[in-house]
This record gives C-alpha cells, sequence and structure tokens, in this order.
C-alpha cells in the first residue's frame, strides 16, 4: 500500500515537470491573407520561441507557460494574445504592415560586420547558382489570385457596382479584419514540369494540368500558357531580377555595395542549418532595391531565405506594394533550387473613385533532377500543353496540391464562379477585350477590329466598315478573316479578306492565301506599320500624304524549323494606282506611266534566340526575348513578268534588340539595313518615316518630315535609353516627383543611284515643275538627338529632340519638342 502511494506520488511530481504545454497557429497578413513566414513567436518574458514556417504556421512546445504569446516580424506591427492554461491551445494572428523607417539603423565607428557576410555570399554565387548546372528539371504546382481591392465607398455606390456589391457581402471571408470587401476576379492552379538546360541556355514547360478560372475567361488555353512556373521564376543569384518588366537588383549582386545597406540581427536556426539573419534596405529609397530581410547559411554562405519587398518610395507607379518570399534547398549537386515563392503585387487606385488590384502568386517545387540535360530539339515550343491539361477532377488537386486551400480561397472560388454569370460583369469584361483586341466574340465568329468601323479622310471623306474573323471555336487548323469598307465621298469599296491553314502547331507551321485592295499612303504603308496601331490609326485620319490604291493577291507560308527559328515565303501580285500627282519613265516603253504592277517572291527567316512564344487561340504571340536580339532577315525578287512590269531585288535585314543596363536602366536599340537593286519608280524603294505630328513615337524620325527622304541603300540604327531614377533619383526636390529621364540618338545613312533618279521627271506632262522625293548624301548622315523626362504625373512624357544634319532643306526645323501619354509603371 505504501510503496503504491510513493509510486503515485512519483507519477504526480514526474508528470508535472515532464508536463508539456503545447501552442499552435498560424500568422497571416492582415490586409491580404497571406502566410507570413519567418515571423517571431515568443513566450513574452521568456526566451522561448519559434519562427513560423513558409506557410505562416508554428509550433511551440514548453513546460511553463506565460500569461500571452508575442509575435513580431519587421515591416508589421507587433501583437500580443493572451494565453489559456490549457495543454494544447491554437492561436492566430492577423498582422498589420507598418511603415519601416530606413534611418533607424545606426552605425559605430569600423566596417559593418554584415558586409564581410555579403561579400562572401557573392564570392560564393557560381557555386549556388543554380544556372552553373548543365539541366535540370522540377514538378511544380502555380496557385495565382487577383483581387479587385480598395473598393471605395464611392465604387461601391456605382449603379453597375451595386449589382455585384450584394453578392459580395453576403460571403464573409472575402474581408480583412477591418471588414473592407476585396472582389476576387480570377484563381488558377496549374501543374507542370519545367526544364532547363545550359549551353545552349533553353527553357521548357510541360503544362500538365491546369484549373483556370475567372471573369472574363472563356477558354483556359491560352491562359494556362501563363499561369505555369515559368513566368513565375525569381532567382536571386542573378544580378537583377525582372519583375512587371522593371529590373531589380538583387541584395547580393555584384554591385551590392552600391545599392544596398545592411544590418546583421541575429544568427538563428533554419531547418537543421545555422544562419545569420540580415536586414537589407536600398541606400536610396527610390531605386528599385529590396529592403526586408535575407537569411544566410553560416558555414557555406548560400542564400536559404528571402523575404523581402519594393519599398513604396521606390520609383514606381500605381504600385503600392510587392512583396517576395522564397525558401531555397539545394540539389543533389549543390546548387540550390527555390522550392517555395510567394509573391505579392498590389495595385494602387488610379483615382479616389476606382479600385485597386492585389495579384498573389505561390509556386513549389519537387521531384528535382539535375544534369541530365534534354536534346535541343525538346525545347523547340516554349511552353506546351498536354491533350488533356484540363480534363481533370476535385480529387486530383486535393492530392496535388502542397497544401489544402484555404477558408478563404474557397470563398474567392465561389465568387469568381458567381460574378461570372452576372449580366453586368460579363458587360464589361467582354468590353475591355474587345477594346484591347480589337474583336467581339459571337460564337464561332468575332466582329471587328473596331479601328475599321470609322474612319474620316480628305480622301475618303466619312468611311464605314465591318470585318470579321473565325475563333478556335470554329476551328483549330482554319481561320477565315476579313473586312469590308466603303468611303462616302470617292464611292469606292476597300476590302480585305484571308484563310489560313494551319499545318502543325508544334513546329508552328501555316498557309495563307490572302486578298485586298486599300487606300496606302507612301511611307505610311498599313504592312509596315502593324505594329504601331495607334500611330498607324493616327495617319488615316484628316489629310491623306501621297495616297494610292494598293491591291495585293497572294500566298504565304511559314514554319518554325526550331526553337526561335522561323522559315517564311510566299508569292504577291500586286497593282499601285496613284491618287496624288505620280509619273516615271517606263524603261521598257520609254513613256511615262502612273501606275504599275508587281509580281514578288518573298523569303526571309527570323531568329529570337530566347524569345518567348505563346499560342493565342490561331496565333502566335511574342512576349519578348530575354536577352538575346531578335534578327529578321527578307528577301524579295521582283519579276518582270507573269502580270509584273518591274524586275528588282530586295534585302533588308533588322535587329532589335533590349539591353539591362544596370544602374543606368534599360537600352533598346533597332538596326535596320537594307538594298534595293534594279531601275523601280521610288514608291518602290524605302522611304524613310518622319513624324510632323506633335507626338512622340518610337517608329519615325521625330525630327524629319513625312516622305522627306526616300534610299535604295540604307543603314538607319535607332537607340532609346530609358534611365529609370538614374540621376534624378538623387536630386533631393526631383526625386519626390518621380520623374526619369530619358534619351534618344537617331542616325541614317541612305542614297539613291542615279538611274533610280533619271526616272522621276522633274516636270509634268505639260512642264510644270514637280516636287520630287529627297535624297541623303551616304556620307553625310542624317542626325537626330533627344533628351526627355517621362513620368511627368505619372502619365506624361515630354521630349526635346535636335537635328543636327540637313538643316537646309525645306521645311526643316532644328528644334522638335514631342509630347506623349503612356501608362508605365
Amino acid at each position: 500500500m505504501l510503496r503504491n502511494l510513493l509510486f503515485a506520488g512519483f507519477f504526480l511530481i514526474s508528470s508535472s515537470v515532464l508536463a508539456q504545454f503545447s501552442i499552435k497557429g498560424k500568422v497571416t497578413d492582415a490586409e491580404t491573407g497571406d502566410p507570413i513566414p519567418f515571423a517571431n513567436v515568443i513566450l513574452r518574458g521568456t526566451t522561448v520561441g519559434i519562427t513560423t514556417d513558409f506557410e505562416g504556421n508554428y509550433f511551440l512546445q514548453s513546460k511553463t507557460l506565460t500569461d500571452s504569446l508575442d509575435v513580431s516580424y519587421l515591416g508589421y506591427i507587433k501583437q500580443s494574445k493572451a494565453l489559456s492554461k490549457s495543454a494544447d491551445q491554437t492561436i492566430n494572428f492577423q498582422l498589420r504592415s507598418a511603415l519601416f523607417d530606413l534611418e533607424t539603423f545606426v552605425f559605430t565607428a569600423g566596417e559593418n560586420p554584415a558586409f564581410e557576410i555579403i561579400r562572401r555570399a557573392v564570392e560564393r554565387r557560381k557555386d549556388f547558382d543554380k544556372r552553373t548546372l548543365s539541366a535540370y528539371e522540377t514538378r511544380s504546382y502555380t496557385k495565382i489570385e487577383i483581387d479587385i481591392d480598395n473598393l471605395s465607398e464611392d465604387f461601391r455606390q456605382r449603379r453597375s457596382v451595386k449589382k455585384v456589391t450584394a453578392v459580395l457581402d453576403s460571403i464573409k471571408q472575402l474581408t480583412d479584419d477591418e471588414g473592407e470587401k476585396i472582389l476576387p476576379v480570377f484563381f488558377s492552379e496549374t501543374v507542370s514540369k519545367f526544364y532547363y538546360r545550359n549551353n545552349p541556355e533553353l527553357k521548357k514547360e510541360v503544362i500538365e494540368k491546369s484549373k483556370v478560372t475567372g471573369v472574363g475567361i472563356t477558354d483556359g488555353s491560352t491562359t494556362s500558357q501563363i499561369t505555369g512556373s515559368v513566368f513565375q521564376e525569381y532567382n536571386f543569384y542573378k544580378n537583377w531580377l525582372s519583375i512587371l518588366n522593371k529590373d531589380f537588383i538583387s541584395p547580393i549582386a555584384d554591385g551590392w555595395r552600391t545599392s544596398y545597406d545592411y544590418d546583421l540581427l541575429d544568427s538563428v536556426l533554419v531547418g537543421r542549418d545555422t544562419c545569420y539573419k540580415l536586414q537589407v534596405y536600398p541606400q536610396r529609397e527610390q531605386d528599385l532595391a529590396f529592403s526586408g530581410t535575407i537569411w544566410i547559411q553560416k558555414d557555406n554562405y548560400a542564400l536559404r531565405q528571402v523575404d523581402l519587398t519594393i519599398p513604396k518610395a521606390a520609383n514606381l507607379n500605381f504600385v503600392d506594394r510587392i512583396k517576395i518570399q522564397q525558401e531555397l534547398v539545394a540539389s543533389s549537386a549543390g546548387p540550390l533550387i527555390p522550392s517555395k515563392t510567394r509573391v505579392l503585387i498590389k495595385i494602387s487606385q488610379l483615382s479616389d473613385n476606382t479600385a485597386g488590384v492585389l495579384a498573389k502568386f505561390y509556386t513549389a517545387i519537387d521531384s528535382i533532377l539535375v544534369n541530365e540535360p534534354k536534346d535541343t530539339k525538346f525545347f523547340n515550343q516554349a511552353v506546351e500543353l498536354k491533350p488533356d491539361f484540363g480534363l481533370v477532377g476535385a480529387d486530383f488537386w486535393e492530392k496535388n496540391r502542397p497544401d489544402p486551400l484555404s477558408v478563404e480561397e474557397l470563398a474567392v472560388l465561389q465568387m469568381v464562379d458567381t460574378l461570372k454569370n452576372i449580366p453586368i460583369i460579363r458587360f464589361y469584361s467582354e468590353g475591355l477585350k474587345f477594346f484591347a483586341t480589337g474583336y467581339k466574340a459571337m460564337g464561332k465568329i468575332d466582329v471587328g477590329p473596331w479601328p475599321e468601323f470609322f474612319n474620316y479622310n480628305n480622301v475618303e471623306g466619312v468611311r464605314l466598315g465591318m470585318g470579321f474573323r473565325t475563333n478556335y471555336k470554329f476551328s483549330k487548323k482554319w481561320e477565315l478573316k476579313g473586312y469590308l469598307a466603303r468611303g462616302f465621298r470617292d464611292e469606292e469599296w476597300k476590302y480585305a479578306s484571308s484563310i489560313t491553314r494551319i499545318l502543325d502547331r508544334n513546329h508552328w507551321t501555316s498557309l495563307q492565301a490572302y486578298s485586298s485592295r486599300e487606300i496606302d499612303q507612301v511611307g505610311l504603308e498599313i504592312s509596315n506599320l502593324q505594329g504601331n496601331s495607334i500611330f498607324l490609326a493616327a495617319s488615316r485620319f484628316g489629310t491623306l500624304r501621297s495616297p494610292y490604291f494598293s491591291t495585293n493577291h497572294g500566298l504565304n507560308i511559314q514554319r518554325e524549323f526550331f526553337k526561335g527559328f522561323l522559315v517564311k515565303g510566299g508569292v504577291n501580285l500586286g497593282q499601285f494606282d496613284p491618287l496624288f500627282d505620280f509619273y516615271y519613265l517606263d524603261k521598257n516603253t520609254r513613256e511615262f506611266k502612273s501606275n504599275f504592277s508587281t509580281t514578288e517572291i518573298r523569303a526571309g527567316i527570323r531568329y529570337g534566340r530566347d524569345e518567348i512564344i505563346i499560342i493565342n487561340d490561331n496565333e502566335r504571340a511574342s512576349l519578348g526575348s530575354v536577352k538575346w536580339p531578335i534578327f529578321e532577315i527578307n528577301y524579295t525578287q521582283g519579276i518582270n513578268g507573269f502580270g509584273g512590269d518591274l524586275d528588282y531585288q530586295k534585302l533588308s535585314l533588322y535587329v532589335y534588340h533590349r539591353i539591362n543596363l544596370g544602374r543606368f536602366g534599360v537600352g533598346r536599340y533597332e538596326l535596320d539595313a537594307g538594298k534595293i537593286f534594279g531601275e523601280v519608280p521610288y514608291p518602290i524603294l524605302k522611304n524613310h518615316l518622319g513624324n510632323e505630328t506633335l507626338f512622340y513615337t518610337t517608329a519615325a524620325f521625330n525630327t524629319m518630315n513625312f516622305t522627306e527622304f526616300t534610299s535604295d541603300k540604307y543603314l538607319s540604327i535607332r537607340y532609346r535609353q530609358s534611365f529609370e531614377g538614374f540621376l534624378l533619383n538623387s536630386i533631393p526636390l526631383i526625386k519626390k516627383l518621380k520623374w526619369r529621364f530619358v534619351g534618344n540618338a537617331n542616325v541614317l545613312w541612305g542614297s539613291v543611284e542615279n538611274y533610280n533618279v533619271a526616272i522621276v521627271p522633274m516636270v509634268d506632262p505639260e512642264g510644270n515643275p514637280r516636287k520630287t522625293f529627297g535624297q541623303l548624301d551616304f556620307g553625310t548622315p542624317y542626325f537626330e538627338l533627344g533628351y526627355g523626362v517621362e513620368n511627368i504625373f505619372k502619365f506624361f512624357r515630354v521630349d526635346f529632340f535636335h537635328r543636327m544634319t540637313y538643316l537646309d532643306n525645306p521645311g526643316a526645323k532644328p528644334f522638335h519638342v514631342k509630347v506623349s501619354a503612356q501608362f508605365i509603371l
């Protein structure tokens, strides 16, 4: 009996000594609902604590309890919650962001101890940069959510919005702690395989499964190509990271010392590894640089975790916040692969009467395989959809999600599905698509393009038109396209029509037959201005310059043989019928003629080594190149026969390149060179594009007059530089305005052979003097310099141009001011 009592007493004492109190929970951002990883969770008054994992979860055990639990993280307001005496309890925290004062750090004499850590981390970048692997592949899960937030009362009271708010108010989870509503408009989940190969550097993503739901989304195939992990890749071992088409310097870049300051906060455990915890912040708050926290492993100086934001003071427009959180793991070969990445981008309201946008991106990877490169031909298509990419049930997503969808995310899905069926939402979403694409979908037919609906100029008077094209619902192998228009002054019909057969979507191969009759302008041809739709539309209003009827019938074929390498060819039968005073001397009949016919055989190649191409329904769409220039070479053979009047050859080279110049911003150059062989009238030659309008355009020489110069041999280099915040970010008063300096330098060499000059009469048939084309002296280039400021009131740009040569030409002005409006971040 006594022994049993002693045993029971010993058991009770031992239990009380060994008793463990367990506390778990989740720490999230009160504004966005996103997890806050790496937050500090500490029992008040003790040193017992832990940090949250990447999903914001924590699990804390202690032999004793205090009265409360404290949670803190840099950039957020510290929060405390009371504890009960329960052995197991769950306590969740919602932290609110706080302004971070960059001037609170004070350094004593001597070198900042954080500098040596960063210096060693930079020295070992090549050891851990995944780009040093010969190849790697991963399986990825990507989740994207886009919401409308900052729903002001004025916005909510609009008649069109009121029809939505009743539904919005019924879903409790779509609020933050202060009851502010968010309006979800898009949600996607994607499972994919990502492949990388070095030497040559190639990337490919295969979308295995995708689920896309969103307002205005009718077909998920195009959207699914840009919701995978390839577009959510952030590598801090690069010197510069591209976000929203802006380049931000990495905290461990080669130029770290000129861009950042650091503070060594602590030495902490991350998993089983001891890491230095460092605070980073830009030296100039307007620079495109990060502030936040990074964790660098103590034994090898590898980057283990990042939690970084773009300060609100950075020289960006409409961006309230950009936040990147990333966790990295070592591959079997050593270099690090991001295992989890979360990105938040918050776009502010354009005005008090509008709403903002909140975009969330999450990527988790597993099944990492390294140094087993695929053949180069495997990378021919940058993004590939498996045939059954969208055919999957709910069970698949439950098994393949790294974590279940939260209550808030389930509410988002419910809301998006509801919104899609509200008539006013469909009206606005379809209207926005109509404005952006030019076409309105009506079943299997798209009606448009809207710029053809109405026009007015001195030749046609009022012009009305209508067109259509078939879409993927009609066929994924055939596309029919056309429009018909008529001017009320000239009473002439204009039209364009084409039929395209898509033979192969993997190695993009298509065959197209077309026919058109339209009014064109010498030097302002529609075919040459397709990429400058605003300038093209403006040039077709008002007074037309050197107008003519252009009739064309032809056949085109193209095929992409390997990634980035596209070959094209075709035949064109054309007719030139001038509507202005034009004559040329026919070399066969030695008589003056005003019109002519052409028969052309065309061939060309285009190569963009790392150009990103997606398939948008039945068309290819380029998202630009990442690093390398894009080349295009074209050759045309004009035949005197088979309906053609002229014998000539055209050879041209075009190069475009975007260059990241680090702190100096971004440069872009275009090289255009060519030669026309043969005796031809000047509309066949290169009529260089000028700009007599008040508005700035990158498509033209901005101090040159319309049709001022013509060449049959030419070379032009147009360079423009966006300095971002360089220079102006350092000027005390100007930096608050967030103005950005820009520059231009355009040079053109050209000439015309004497035999092409001789066939243009200096007088008309009645002996009156005639205006002919202008010529360049190849030894004296046309040269213009420009400089200016963009981002004035966030929208406007002013450029000042100086014309440096050919100042004696009639109508030439040495100084021009051009203005433009643009929507840029």
